[in-house]
């Protein structure tokens, strides 16, 4: 199946930096040992499909905001507290640092009306939460 991701997570999804993707999945699509093509510039003519590999496994993530610069963050059933956590998870999904990915995810759950995020982390290497 085909994954889309901006030109900025490519090199580090190749390097191994990035180990998981976040992504709503409301009609269960993603499973573990589904082909994953994962791609950059999809639905334009700049289409590049850089690295076929598969869905090892996923799991349940939510995110609400809480407040100032706090995301609170479940995956499975497991919370992630603490700067440390929350700075690796973001790490792990591609980014920086937490600020990044506060910014990224922030507009997502302040536009729903629950104030909430809810989808899937799917996983491509054995790490888990």
């Amino acid at each position: 199946m085909l994954l889309g991701f901006k030109q900025q997570f490519k090199e580090k999804i190749l390097d191994g930096t990035k180990i998981h993707t976040i992504r709503e999945d409301p009609n269960n699509r993603w499973q573990a040992g589904k082909l994953i093509h994962m791609a950059t510039g999809i639905r334009s003519t700049k289409f590049n499909c850089f690295k076929e590999t598969t869905c090892i496994s996923t799991q349940r993530i939510f995110m609400t905001y809480a407040w100032g610069d706090i995301i609170e963050i479940t995956v499975g059933d497991k919370y992630l507290f603490g700067g440390y956590e929350r700075e690796k998870f973001a790490i792990n999904d591609g980014f920086e640092k937490w600020d990044d990915f506060f910014e990224w995810f922030y507009p997502l759950i302040k536009s729903n009306p629950e104030q909430c995020y809810s989808g899937k982390l799917i996983h491509w290497t054995d790490f888990r939460y």
